[in-house]
């Protein structure tokens, strides 16, 4: 594997790769954000139905002041058919974008099969989301409750965490983490189908985002290159691409970083 270790500085060699990409990643978030927090407020509504949030009474202000039934949640059955709704569609269209994008003489149909399998996938990725709304709820009431909050500050508690405001944050991360995965992958796909093809071998490069915000081990993979089928070192972590969803969590969530993936000149 070869690697370099780059400064980026004013005579950057990937500065224009670096502003495509950028411009390509905003492209990306402002499609999928709407879709994510459709679901993501779809989702929120059932809770609130199922709570009885939306009426004078709920489950977490009954007269006896027991905790409320969460049985009464939509499960992630419910929530999978919500992705599948509502962000699917437009993670397959930034997944297509990058693929057409690194392979735009590709045969009609490259990478449809590759695409739905990428499709389901992130819906398994973002499966568990639903656990993590249940279980801060229910953290949230059984706080209020140690703290001896009336049934009426209880419901409130509780009412709040049940809005799309509350899970902005949540969606945002879902959001911007999507993107650079399907981006990403959707390019290297390409690439690898190409690399099939025509039988030219292709390369692949880490190109960091060049702010204070960057990780310093995506800093220190900057300019990385490596073949298609070999991964990239990044920090501990062995991935293939910038927001590889196999790698972990803390190399992978909020990554910014794009990947630049082209013919091999040998």
């Amino acid at each position: 594997m070869r690697r370099s270790g780059r400064l980026m500085v004013a005579s950057d060699p990937w500065l224009a790769a670096r502003a495509q990409d950028r411009a390509r990643v905003a492209a990306a978030e402002h499609e999928l954000v709407p879709a994510v927090r459709a679901a993501v407020g779809a989702y929120l509504a059932e809770v609130r139905a199922g709570l009885g949030l939306s009426g004078t009474l709920t489950a977490a202000a009954t007269p006896g002041g027991g905790e409320p039934d969460w049985s009464g949640w939509p499960g992630e059955g419910w929530w999978r058919q919500l992705v599948q709704r509502h962000i699917a569609p437009v993670w397959r269209r930034v997944w297509a974008g990058a693929y057409g994008h690194t392979a735009p003489q590709a045969p009609d149909g490259a990478g449809a099969g590759r695409a739905e399998d990428e499709v389901e996938a992130m819906a398994d990725r973002l499966r568990a989301w639903p656990r993590r709304v249940w279980d801060r709820m229910r953290r949230a009431w059984r706080d209020g409750a140690a703290c001896g909050e009336s049934a009426a500050q209880l419901r409130e508690r509780v009412a709040e965490l049940a809005t799309l405001e509350a899970w902005d944050g949540s969606a945002l991360t879902m959001t911007r983490t999507e993107v650079i995965g399907a981006l990403n992958a959707g390019s290297l796909s390409a690439a690898l189908d190409e690399q099939a093809r025509t039988g030219r071998r292709w390369t692949k490069r880490w190109l960091a985002t060049a702010d204070d915000r960057t990780r310093a081990t995506h800093r220190a993979a900057d300019g990385q290159t490596t073949l298609l089928t070999e991964r990239f070192a990044v920090g501990h972590a062995r991935i293939q691409f910038p927001g590889d969803p196999r790698g972990p969590a803390g190399e992978v969530i909020n990554c910014r970083c794009s990947m630049q993936v082209r013919p091999s000149a040998e």
